[in-house]
């Protein structure tokens, strides 16, 4: 709606066929990497919802590469959009994302993965970084 409403995005003639394929790249990106998580997860039978206890600790697949696989998908999604139709809106969006994520997901989240998972987690965390 910002995009509509009070556009920020560059020039029509400014918009080149390499931000809009670049765009179209980094939005396949992001979604294979989300449909690897969840495949990974599913293997592992483990939860996706974020809000719901995990039953094991997955560090193969996507999760050898970043600790947040799906979030990073999101960020990438939101970034890719935002070359795509070329808003400078999504590209803020895809940072204050990042930030809110950070903040009030994934601290979060690591908090329970290590109560549940302790010396697996200590290991796993000090691997694998928590963005890419």
């Amino acid at each position: 709606m910002l995009h509509q409403f009070l556009p920020i995005g560059w020039e029509p003639e400014r918009v080149t066929p390499l931000m809009t394929n670049g765009g179209w790249l980094i939005i396949a990106i992001a979604l294979g990497l989300d449909v690897w998580t969840f495949l990974t997860l599913r293997r592992h039978r483990t939860t996706i919802m974020p809000h719901k206890a995990a039953s094991q600790l997955a560090v193969d697949g996507p999760f050898a590469v970043s600790r947040n696989p799906i979030y990073l998908g999101n960020v990438l999604l939101c970034l890719g959009i935002g070359f795509v139709i070329g808003s400078r809106w999504f590209l803020l969006m895809a940072a204050l994302l990042f930030v809110l994520l950070s903040e009030l997901a994934i601290k979060r989240e690591e908090a329970h993965l290590e109560a549940n998972f302790p010396e697996e987690w200590k290991a796993y965390a000090a691997k694998v970084r928590r963005w890419i």
